[in-house]
């Protein structure tokens, strides 16, 4: 039980980690392209959720209260 604890809380120390060196991830909604295509192929909109850059900041990083 206490190992399960130590891993898990070196775990958490890893995310911390990355979260301050890698603050941002793709968005989800537009999959890193920051655009959406038109069901025709030939417009394109910019993403609502990110506004057009592609990226979101990770849930850990809001953690930390910095975006």
């Amino acid at each position: 039980m206490t190992q399960l604890i130590v891993l898990g809380l070196v775990l958490a120390g890893i995310y911390a980690i990355q979260c301050l060196i890698w603050p941002f991830a793709a968005c989800r909604s537009c999959s890193g392209a920051g655009k959406h295509r038109s069901p025709s192929g030939k417009a394109f909109r910019t993403c609502s959720h990110c506004g057009g850059n592609g990226r979101r900041v990770r849930l850990g990083r809001r953690l930390f209260g910095k975006p």
